[in-house]
């Protein structure tokens, strides 16, 4: 795997995972859809587990479930770790870097550490 892919921002985990579905693309069945949790987010990326396998290098929708402000967000499957709780994805987001993803977390009260 090019290491060049992985997430090299500072993450932040949050304080309470929010629940999110990661909608990605499968050769054999088409677009999948995965429940997940997201677990840290960077500015330009994101770190969720899930419990289904996804491959990697795809490209993806995260659909972050928020009650009142649900969003999404496109980007890349860059890797997954195998966990005791699961497999955590590592996402790169699509974009500049211009920290619009952590601006959206701030809008809906998500706690950061």
């Amino acid at each position: 795997m090019n290491n060049s892919k992985r997430r090299q921002q500072l993450r932040h985990a949050l304080r309470h995972p929010i629940p999110v579905l990661v909608h990605h693309r499968s050769l054999r069945s088409g677009t999948r859809v995965v429940e997940g949790m997201l677990l840290d987010a960077s500015e330009q990326g994101m770190g969720i587990l899930v419990m289904e396998p996804i491959a990697l290098a795809s490209r993806c929708t995260v659909e972050v479930l928020h009650e009142e402000q649900p969003q999404r967000f496109q980007g890349e499957i860059c890797y997954a770790t195998k966990t005791d709780y699961g497999i955590r994805l590592g996402i790169l987001l699509d974009g500049d870097g211009n920290g619009v993803f952590l601006r959206y977390l701030d809008d809906i009260g998500a706690e950061l550490e």
